[in-house]
């Protein structure tokens, strides 16, 4: 009983983590974040690695609690980089945010209660810049 609370927490802890990459090409060795560029544009010379997606949603592996727009946008871009520097990629180009509202409905026999989160979502692509 005991072993499978704490698998079930592992799981919890680690599983919730909002950002997924498909690999379309071919990995690198893995850099620092902080090596990653962010574009809006394909440089002149690259090879795709994979396509990301990230959101500013809470995760207990990497806890936040961001209010604004911009702050959630921050996260999204620190995980984007995150994810792309562990592929070996030292550039990303941003293709798509969006701002998102999820509902939560909590019902009881005295109440229902509706509460609104808000979050962002981002695509991009991980590449490596050439030269």
């Amino acid at each position: 009983m005991r072993r499978s609370i704490v698998l079930l927490l592992a799981m919890i802890l680690t599983g919730c983590y909002p950002v997924s990459h498909i690999v379309v090409g071919e990995t690198k060795s893995p850099i620092s974040p902080s090596q990653v560029k962010i574009l809006l544009e394909y440089p002149d010379e690259y090879e795709i690695i994979a396509r990301i997606d990230a959101s500013s949603e809470f995760a207990f592996k990497d806890p936040s609690i961001d209010i604004t727009w911009q702050s959630k946008m921050d996260k999204i871009m620190e995980r984007l980089k995150i994810e792309a520097a562990q592929l070996g990629a030292n550039g990303i180009v941003i293709e798509n945010t969006d701002n998102k509202t999820k509902q939560n409905i909590s019902v009881n026999k005295e109440e229902t209660t509706v509460n609104d989160s808000h979050y962002k979502t981002a695509t991009a692509t991980a590449i490596f810049i050439k030269g």
